[in-house]
């Protein structure tokens, strides 16, 4: 069965059959004008394989994506959606875990900038802003924030944050001097560039640096997206025109021929205006020829699931998290294992990208309010991520820890006694070396 690594060898394949066909058709067409009868598949005369070589016959257009095509993919691919929209809302659950640090690092508990995180802005808490901000990173591999910095004595601090959709943004290039001088957003009445003190954008890096642009999963996985959205197509095709077309003719006799009187009475009766839409009992055998079902066509309805795998691995997570299989124990597992391969590392991004914002001014100099300062994702509050009970108790018992240490690890209180503060050895395990003293040395005195 043909598959996208493939597909397109077997599709050349194809091609090279119906070229066959076609020549074998011509060739022969003089010599078997010449018999009473005709041999079914071969001359000009067989009208169900005349009316199929003269279909024109094009091979699956595979193009490249811009901008809007990444867009129009995730509005209309399903897969696609599925992805970022999970990979989005882990983004948005985990984003309450954000703390700021001080050079000591030392929470910070009142700041302006933890305030506008907890409420970027009126219309979005900071489920949604990181929703958003997450999706349009994986759609279009970067993300563009409007963050209007203060200044005088809000010099540093952003008063809210929007995330701008990346399909609407049109970079302003400028000089050796200054090589992004702002950006422009497409549709709006004013069209003024705001300048890179207003905003700040994430971004994959991109080998071509000419755009500006970040570089898109999706770009990487366009062939794979185009061939789930091919092989939906066809499948829709296929069942609004009643299913899968066939060729219809008389069955060969002994000797492989067909005789024209039989091939007449079967055409009169498919083609018969009597017999429309109506199901039909032949009086004599027949032969159908599928068309629309080869292996290299049917290969790219099976190819989705490898379409998808690839997905998964363009935007690194575990292709079991799409499908849903049994090898996570629990959603508790499948959660885990989704915040750990993509939604921390997202974070991580962001929090770089907004403190690098804030932590400097437009000429580049350290803002003496966050100096020393970080954003952080404190990965012990999520609760998915802690040990299981049974699993901190092993690892306790294994290191020989105190009864107290493990009450504490527990949630209990601190047992005031000696002996709480000792460690639990088990039968037959000691600390030191045994056979540091001479074992004769007590029985000699």
């Amino acid at each position: 069965m043909a598959n996208i690594f493939t597909f397109g060898r077997e599709m050349k394949a194809l091609e090279a059959k119906i070229s066959e066909l076609q020549v074998l058709q011509t060739t022969q067409a003089a010599q078997l004008q010449e018999r009473k009868g005709y041999l079914y598949g071969d001359n000009s005369d067989n009208e169900f394989l005349r009316k199929l070589l003269n279909v024109t016959f094009s091979t699956t257009d595979f193009g490249d994506f811009g901008r809007e095509e990444l867009y129009l993919t995730y509005r209309t691919n399903s897969a696609v959606f599925g992805i970022i929209d999970r990979i989005a809302k882990a983004c948005g659950e985990i984003g309450q875990y954000i703390e700021l640090l001080d050079k000591d690092n030392q929470v910070v508990e009142n700041s302006p900038l933890i305030n506008v995180l907890h409420r970027p802005n009126d219309r979005f808490s900071l489920y949604q802003f990181l929703y958003a901000w997450a999706t349009n990173y994986n759609v279009f591999g970067d993300a563009f924030v409007y963050a209007k910095k203060g200044i005088g004595k809000d010099l540093g601090n952003v008063a809210g944050m929007y995330v701008i959709p990346s399909h609407k943004v049109n970079i302003e290039k400028g000089d050796l001097n200054q090589p992004i001088k702002g950006i422009k957003i497409k549709g709006t009445a004013d069209l003024s560039v705001i300048n890179t003190g207003q905003y700040f954008q994430s971004f994959i890096y991109n080998l071509d640096s000419d755009t500006y642009f970040g570089f898109s999963p999706l770009i990487a996985a366009a062939y794979d997206c185009q061939l789930l959205k091919k092989g939906k197509l066809r499948m829709n095709t296929s069942m609004d025109n009643g299913g899968v077309n066939a060729i219809i003719a008389p069955a060969k006799d002994k000797d492989g021929f067909v005789v024209p009187q039989a091939a007449n009475e079967l055409e009169k009766d498919l083609n018969s205006n009597k017999n429309a839409n109506r199901t039909m009992f032949l009086r004599q055998a027949v032969e159908v020829t599928k068309v629309g079902s080869t292996p290299v066509e049917l290969g790219i309805l099976d190819g989705s699931k490898d379409a998808v795998t690839a997905l998964c691995f363009a935007f690194g997570i575990p292709m079991d998290l799409y499908y849903g299989q049994s090898k996570y124990e629990n959603a508790k597992e499948a959660k885990k294992s989704l915040y750990e391969s993509a939604a921390i590392p997202l974070i991580n991004v962001f929090c770089n990208d907004l403190m690098n914002f804030v932590k400097y001014d437009e000429s580049g100099k350290e803002i003496k309010q966050y100096a020393g300062m970080k954003l952080v994702l404190n990965t012990d509050k999520i609760e998915v991520l802690k040990a299981s009970t049974t699993e901190v108790l092993t690892n306790l018992n294994l290191m020989n820890a105190t009864l107290n240490e493990k009450r504490e690890a527990m949630g209990y209180a601190e047992i005031e006694e000696d002996y709480a503060n000792k460690p639990m050895l088990t039968l037959g395990v000691q600390f030191g070396d045994m056979y540091s003293q001479d074992i004769n040395e007590n029985a000699e005195a």
